[in-house]
């Protein structure tokens, strides 16, 4: 069987490069060659630990879900992309049958096999040459998209989905705790659909420079102000609050920036198993709570703002390394949040 070239983990903080098959494909299926693939803290962590919660991996292993490329080849039931034609892959796998799928909750799935996640939730990572995918979770890029750009439509759906869910409102305002990719990806959004007061808040120089190039109402450096106290004396509360962190601190933060009425979206997933809530300070504000995990159709949406240039993704990008070089990328990002905010890696 022919071989390609592939990244593989080989335990913690391990990588080689190396060769695998070249994956085959079904008759509803397309076989994409990748061309470039960025780095989620997803990666980070199972680099670091060789593991994430219950998903442990086994060796080798191949990391990697925000892949985009060109077709190679597609199965004879294909009809909405062709050979040659630049792609996005969406990277979770649904079954679309149950009934979580039925009523559009695909993202939600009891059966999702997810790129790059081990055992039987996963599927195999897109730091490689070639990865076979559905075609219904391939979507064909609009003439001038480059890959380099369209391969962070994925965290971009999951900023376009938090919004969603939050369900904010032109002329509301809006905090952002955490200024990481995910937190970028929702600010950037938050400005795409009108919202001019826009609050973001993280502690990495990098990161707070990427949110000042933006052009965000104020970004504040939590190294060095109380976040909450100085947002509210600017505008005494925002309506709606993301938490891209997955901190407890963050709660604690979040809770007190809510005004009346207001909405704290979660984003972020949580190293601990329990968070501390101040409940009565929610209750007393009768704030709401809502949480987002990845995204559903929302894909689209990201492309469309990359091909139109509404949301300037390329900005949020700090470095940029070669498949050949991904250990010494996943180190970086691991051991200088200072200066990294998001790595794309050219297969």
């Amino acid at each position: 069987m022919a071989k390609m070239k592939s990244a593989l983990m080989m335990g913690p903080h391990k990588m080689e490069i190396g060769e695998k098959d070249i994956p085959s494909y079904g008759d509803e299926e397309v076989l994409v060659n990748v061309k470039h693939v960025g780095i989620c803290g997803a990666d980070l962590e199972f680099f670091k630990d060789g593991a994430i919660g219950a998903w442990v991996l086994s060796y080798p292993h191949t990391l990697g879900h925000e892949p985009a490329g060109v077709v190679a080849e597609v199965g004879r039931n294909v009809k909405n992309v062709k050979p040659g034609d630049k792609v996005v892959i969406e990277p979770g796998k649904p079954c679309f049958k149950c009934p979580t799928c039925q009523k559009g909750l695909y993202n939600l799935c009891g059966e999702m096999r997810f790129m790059s996640v081990p055992g039987d939730a996963g599927a195999p990572g897109a730091f490689c040459e070639y990865v076979a995918w559905p075609s219904r979770l391939v979507y064909k890029l609009p003439d001038g998209v480059d890959t380099a750009d369209a391969c962070l439509a994925e965290p971009l759906a999951v900023g376009v989905h938090s919004v969603e869910q939050s369900g904010i409102k032109f002329g509301q305002s809006a905090a952002v705790i955490g200024g990481g990719c995910i937190g970028l990806c929702t600010a950037l959004v938050l400005k795409a659909q009108g919202i001019s007061e826009i609050y973001v808040t993280d502690r990495h120089p990098g990161r707070i420079a990427k949110a000042k190039a933006i052009g965000v109402t104020e970004v504040l450096n939590d190294k060095e102000v109380d976040t909450v106290k100085a947002i509210k004396d600017i505008c005494g509360g925002v309506d709606v609050v993301y938490e891209c962190t997955g901190s407890q601190k963050a709660i604690d933060q979040a809770i007190p920036l809510l005004n009346r009425g207001g909405m704290l979206t979660l984003i972020g997933l949580f190293g601990a198993p329990k968070q501390q809530v101040d409940l009565n300070g929610l209750i007393f504000v009768e704030g709401s709570v809502t949480t987002n995990f990845r995204y559903r159709n929302n894909h689209p949406a990201a492309i469309s703002a990359i091909a139109s240039g509404t949301i300037p993704i390329r900005n949020i990008v700090s470095h940029r390394f070669p498949l050949e070089k991904l250990g010494e990328a996943l180190e970086l990002n691991l051991s200088n949040k200072d200066e990294v905010t998001k790595i794309v890696i050219e297969v």
